[in-house]
């Protein structure tokens, strides 16, 4: 206490100037409307920088649980389209409206998150946080929002790894959307960016920018989703089938929200595919 009145007794003369300063702007701003109006529009101006900021940053933290609804919502906006898709085929095939009520969804759209990935090596990888507990399994076919990821190779509980385009061991089969013809998409380890399109006869009408899409013909890989554009068009040196240089329409060093695709219709498949063989 004895500080605080040494302190008060030190500087009286500078806090009786701070008052009379208080004092006269009180004075100044309270009978003088052209001030008074300009403090107002000031202070309105530093409230509504603050609560700008405070709303930017409200924002900000709120962006991952809107990005993780937007991701659910995406998935389950791609089961209803397959499962109209799918209802139109039928109906346009055998004309039975009955049918449709025992038609069941082919493929059917899992959201996850890449966890971990790599794009500098001979045979990369995904990590997403999704495993058999999601009802995940291998071979299951990998998008995102930019086109074709790859292929579930291994599965836990929790976790699943995926095989990207970006793996030499990774082949696709792939087709040109306006023509159908098809060719094996393959990975020569050099670019995350770029792929290989093989196989692709001479006499397929081919130009650089036509888009590249899965051919279906496996029971993995839906039909039609986008692998990329041609970004070169070269001639193998055997002769006889094009080697197109494929810019992927995936960012495999950026990408994140990912969909696993179910082909509920794959075992019926294999099982009759098996009988054949």
């Amino acid at each position: 206490m004895r500080n605080f009145f040494y302190f008060l007794a030190r500087h009286a003369t500078f806090l009786f100037f701070l008052i009379l300063e208080g004092l006269c702007l009180l004075l100044v701003f309270n009978f003088n409307d052209y001030h008074k109006t300009a403090l107002l529009s000031s202070s309105n101006a530093i409230c509504s920088s603050y609560y700008s900021a405070q709303d930017g940053v409200s924002h900000y933290f709120h962006l991952g649980s809107a990005n993780e609804q937007l991701v659910e919502e995406n998935a389950q906006l791609r089961n209803q389209i397959s499962l109209l898709k799918q209802q139109l085929e039928l109906l346009k095939d055998t004309g039975n409206v009955k049918l449709l009520a025992d038609s069941i969804q082919k493929y059917h759209y899992i959201a996850a998150h890449v966890i971990n990935s790599s794009t500098n090596r001979s045979r990369n990888y995904l990590t997403i946080d999704k495993g058999t507990k999601n009802g995940i399994q291998r071979d299951m076919f990998v998008i995102n929002g930019s086109g074709v990821v790859g292929l579930v190779s291994a599965v836990s509980t929790h976790y699943a790894t995926i095989l990207p385009l970006v793996n030499t061991s990774m082949h696709l089969s792939v087709k040109l959307a306006h023509t159908n013809y098809r060719g094996q998409l393959i990975w020569n380890g050099v670019s995350p960016k770029y792929a290989l399109m093989v196989d692709v006869p001479e006499h397929a009408a081919v130009a650089v920018g036509d888009s590249i899409v899965t051919s279906g013909s496996s029971s993995f890989f839906p039909e039609g989703i986008l692998v990329g554009q041609i970004d070169e068009v070269n001639m193998d040196k055997n002769g006889g089938f094009y080697r197109l240089n494929i810019q992927l329409a995936t960012d495999f060093n950026s990408v994140y929200d990912v969909e696993v695709i179910e082909n509920k219709q794959q075992t019926e498949q294999r099982l009759l595919e098996s009988k054949n063989n």
